[in-house]
């Protein structure tokens, strides 16, 4: 996926549904101002800020030398601090469960707001994904910063896994509430019970092809990325 198309995507994601200057992803009114945009790199094995672009001046109006990862925390609203940290650890779990050749298939997308040197706040979209890896670890990851606060205005902020090159992606994986429809949470219950999905298709009466169909959406919905995690994360978030 290009750089763009990945942009776009992420943008998307997080575009009011009310807004009526978006439609089907596309800023369609000449009034909307340009998405904003700035990108860093961060190394995981010195855990600092290895770049930061110029644009960092025209989006935050800081110099690229002052933003570290200390500088970046302490920007962050004290309101979202707390989600930020929950976002950042659940998405360093998840790519720790990831297989190494699936390292560099996904990329982490969540929302947060950073003050200006204004002293104004502004909601950044993070979108970041791997750029360096060297025998199969990840050694470097890019992000981007898109400021979407003429798109996004709420407070809730969403974490997703958005899967490339045909991977499955996975969306809000930290609802608060299970984000199963009735249909799913029964058959999800059926799973912790131990059912196949063979059996589970002769008690709903349904042909083994919806049953898989459900199962494969449960496990896209919840975030996990195999049906054990699933069972263990249904059992201890009380899903069932």
């Amino acid at each position: 996926m290009k750089l763009k198309e990945l942009l776009e995507k992420g943008v998307e994601i997080f575009a009011h549904e009310n807004n009526p200057d978006f439609e089907h992803g596309i800023l369609t009114s000449k009034n909307i101002v340009p998405f904003r945009i700035y990108s860093f790199i961060y190394n995981c094995i010195t855990a600092r800020i290895d770049f930061v672009s110029p644009e960092i001046q025209t989006v935050l109006g800081y110099e690229p030398e002052d933003f570290t990862i200390e500088f970046l925390f302490e920007i962050i609203h004290p309101e979202d601090k707390e989600k930020f940290i929950a976002h950042e650890t659940r998405a360093l779990e998840f790519c720790r469960e990831l297989p190494t050749e699936l390292q560099d298939q996904y990329y982490i997308v969540h929302d947060f707001r950073l003050k200006t040197s204004s002293g104004a706040y502004v909601r950044i979209l993070q979108q970041a994904f791997a750029s360096e890896m060297v025998d199969g670890n990840l050694v470097k990851t890019k992000v981007i910063h898109s400021d979407i606060s003429h798109v996004k205005n709420q407070s809730d902020s969403q974490l997703h896994f958005i899967g490339l090159e045909g991977q499955p992606s996975y969306y809000n994986v930290m609802s608060e509430e299970h984000p199963f429809s009735e249909k799913e949470k029964e058959i999800l219950a059926m799973m912790v019970q131990g059912l196949t999905s063979e059996a589970i298709a002769q008690k709903l009466n349904r042909s083994i092809h919806t049953v898989r169909n459900h199962r494969k959406n449960i496990l896209q919905k919840s975030g996990c990325i195999n049906v054990q995690d699933l069972l263990v994360k249904a059992t201890k978030e009380g899903w069932v």
